[in-house]
């Protein structure tokens, strides 16, 4: 489940990283009792989309909290396909999420009713142009039929992400390669704030960067020497980054970042150009403080762990 779990989290960052929105997500959870938001909640990082959950483990909690109509509950049954996706609907308005995921059930040993046999499970999703509902019959142990539901829903919602990927196309945005360089000492980085000269992102804090030209090594130490009158013998080659791609639609545009972690051997010999209007060295982890060109984040993190 923790595999389901990391996919769900990649997925959320490769939506944003194509449309710049991330996506949330909530749980209404009847059978699994919160399992599903636990395993979601495993993953580091996950507050950024993971909003909350409601364990509706009740009829009473389902109508009075999660938004199911009782008039559903007493003609189709706690265990329902409706249900479930009245659930989902429900918790996706309180609960303010982009996408949120049901599940009502009959873990076992007992609870089984005429066509409702132990082990059905109706798993719901709510999404902006999304609702449905999926039936399965698990045939195992109280424990193991809460575990495979969990594992239903995570996979519910990995497939509605993959399908969201799949709308996107970037056939129209223009690309250009472009190189981020990150100059380190004494376990700081050099941030540099981009004037108002240069042509986008202006005042916004960044890297050592330009358009590639040439190889990506060799323009690296180019925009380096124009930009702070470092050169090859003042520098250090830490590390080579993936490159990354980071989507900026207001410009029509996908960055393919090819992001370098240089040592500073001197500091003091960094002299600035008009590209930009002041320098600060700064701990990795301050980056978040500052307004920043977009995937200056992700870019680091290539190259920094």
């Amino acid at each position: 489940m923790a595999e389901l779990a990391d996919k769900l989290a990649q997925l959320l960052r490769e939506y944003q990283a194509k449309t710049g929105k991330l996506l949330t997500i909530g749980t209404v959870e009847s059978a699994t009792g919160g399992r599903i938001g636990d395993k979601i909640t495993n993953i580091p990082g996950s507050s950024d989309y993971y909003k909350g959950s409601i364990v509706a483990y009740s009829n009473e909690v389902k109508a009075g909290i999660a938004g199911v109509e009782e008039e559903t509950i007493e003609s189709y049954g706690a265990v329902s396909p409706m249900t479930a996706i009245e659930m989902a609907e429900g918790g996706r308005k309180l609960l303010k999420v982009d996408i949120c995921i049901s599940d009502t059930g009959i873990a076992g040993p007992t609870g089984a009713t005429p066509g409702k046999p132990i082990g059905l499970f109706y798993i719901g999703l709510s999404a902006e142009d999304t609702t449905l509902s999926v039936e399965h019959r698990f045939r195992g142990s109280r424990e193991k039929n809460k575990q495979k539901a969990t594992d239903l829903a995570l996979s519910l919602l990995i497939e509605h992400l993959q399908t969201c990927l799949s709308k996107i196309t970037d056939s129209t945005l223009e690309e250009k390669h472009v190189v981020t360089c990150f100059l380190e000492h004494g376990g700081k980085i050099l941030i540099l704030r981009r004037s108002n000269k240069v042509g986008t992102y202006r005042r916004s804090w960044a890297g050592v960067s330009g358009y590639m030209e040439t190889s990506d090594i060799r323009q690296a130490l180019t925009e380096i020497s124009e930009e702070t009158e470092l050169y090859k013998n003042d520098l250090k080659l830490v590390r080579k980054g993936e490159p990354l791609e980071v989507i900026d639609r207001s410009l029509n545009r996908k960055w393919i970042v090819h992001p370098f972690l240089f040592h500073v051997k001197a500091p003091e010999k960094i002299k600035i150009d008009w590209e930009h209007t002041e320098v600060k060295w700064i701990k990795p982890r301050e980056l978040a403080k500052f307004e920043t060109v977009p995937g200056l984040d992700k870019a680091l993190a290539r190259v920094t762990k």
